[in-house]
């Protein structure tokens, strides 16, 4: 399943998951929030943002 999620590099919406219903997921975003960043992904005949972090913008906070 895929999910919404907030890309760690252009802080705007991108998804993470299995990669089968990112139409699903982003659909549902206006193309104004979507995250810009390379490379897209095709998925029926569309482009959508690169695969995202399950963590999110988060993982900008996280310390190893």
């Amino acid at each position: 399943m895929c999910h919404k999620t907030t890309c760690n590099t252009c802080q705007k919406t991108t998804w993470f998951g299995c990669g089968f219903h990112v139409p699903s997921v982003m659909d549902s975003v206006p193309k104004d929030e979507w995250c810009t960043c390379e490379p897209k992904v095709e998925k029926s005949g569309r482009e959508y943002p690169p695969a995202g972090s399950v963590l999110g913008g988060l993982g900008k906070c996280i310390v190893s």
